[in-house]
């Protein structure tokens, strides 16, 4: 009973958190926004106290690169890690990805979720991103609430010349060399408000002076710059920014009875099929607005909340679903895959759409790295 009342109350939240809306007088966003004045206080005084100099941050001995944003979830940090990752490799670096390792288990010690090849951890210990992360198995992967932690021990295992902080614009513990800050190209900031009365973790006003380079994600192709973003790199003067696409592929397809077919598949075999999908994310909307402008006849989308554990009864429930519409294919994300049993059986051929990052302009970005990289 309890726990129906919180999940509807946590969807509701996070459906005001979504959307402009006008307080009314006794209303939750009127409480909500009480609660937010108190969190952007607490953001204020952290950023004060890092500033002056009280609170300490911690150096590594190799570049550390951030990757982060002001607004919570959905701007495609993992993806970017992943794009980074593979840049560095191809100009001769050793890079490591070091993540907090979002609701796992973890919680002082550091582990090594990945060498780059062999996989020492799961999903559940590590958190879905990571594991994701350590699927591909390109790069090492180490997870750690105390990112100096993660980062010592990720010197001693792997030796790095680069280390990749995944979500960590806000972890000022750790000193960085190159703060990478994600937004969304349509909705950059949101409603505008902090959290919980919005999505915003920090101002850009608050960011301005770490933030080394703006990458707008989910951009679509325009000659135009949006209103919306010329707003925001206002308070950016003079930073560089790049605008970077979302480009799906097909990473998985299981077909009943037969052996999991790994690696990059065009997703054009997804046009035509119809199909039912699942997925929890932040942004659930947006995997099905791709899925739909890649031709996919869309018979019904099962939405979960972001990093959600499937148990069996979701897992039956998406089968009989599938079933009952006439599907011939199940769709779900590579984030969700790294969270479902690979014995698991399905009713019905599943593809696991995953999300590769595209710059504009790769050129450009790939010069500002290096010469930062030069810079140390």
């Amino acid at each position: 009973m309890f726990e129906t009342w919180l999940n509807k109350t946590e969807k509701k939240i996070t459906s005001i958190s979504n959307r402009e809306y006008t307080p009314g007088k006794f209303s939750l966003e009127r409480v909500l926004v009480g609660i937010s004045y108190g969190y952007g206080w607490g953001v204020r005084c952290r950023l004060w106290l890092y500033k002056s100099g009280i609170l300490k941050q911690k150096n590594l001995p190799c570049f550390v690169i951030s990757i982060g944003n002001i607004v919570v979830g959905g701007a495609g940090k993992t993806p970017m890690a992943i794009y980074l990752a593979g840049l560095l490799k191809e100009m001769g670096k050793r890079p490591v990805v070091i993540s907090r390792g979002y609701k796992g288990t973890v919680k002082d010690d550091a582990v090594i979720v990945s060498d780059g090849d062999r996989i020492f951890s799961n999903t559940r210990e590590s958190g879905d991103e990571p594991y994701m992360m350590a699927q591909r198995r390109s790069f090492p992967v180490v997870v750690g609430k105390d990112r100096f932690k993660a980062g010592i021990r990720a010197m001693e295992a792997f030796n790095p010349d680069v280390i990749v902080l995944d979500d960590g614009f806000q972890h000022l513990k750790l000193k960085r060399d190159f703060d990478l800050l994600l937004l969304d190209y349509s909705t950059p900031l949101g409603n505008s408000r902090f959290l919980p009365a919005g999505r915003l973790r920090e101002t850009p006003q608050m960011s301005a002076q770490r933030a080394d380079a703006i990458i707008f994600t989910r951009s679509f192709e325009t000659d135009e710059t949006p209103e919306q973003v010329k707003a925001v790199l206002h308070h950016y003067p003079g930073c560089p920014w790049f605008k970077t696409f979302h480009r799906p592929f097909i990473a998985q397809q299981i077909v009943p009875g037969e052996t999991i077919k790994n690696g990059i598949t065009s997703v054009k075999g997804v046009w035509g099929r119809k199909a039912v999908l699942f997925s929890g994310l932040a942004q659930n909307t947006s995997f099905y607005h791709t899925m739909e402008e890649l031709g996919v006849n869309i018979l019904d989308h099962l939405e979960f909340k972001d990093h959600y554990r499937y148990k069996e009864s979701d897992i039956s429930r998406i089968n009989q679903r599938a079933i009952a519409v006439c599907a011939d294919v199940i769709l779900t994300t590579e984030k969700d895959w790294a969270k479902i049993d690979q014995d698991t059986k399905w009713g019905v051929d599943l593809m696991v759409i995953g999300i590769q990052i595209a710059f504009e302009q790769p050129q450009q970005f790939e010069s500002l790295l290096r010469s930062r990289l030069k810079q140390k």
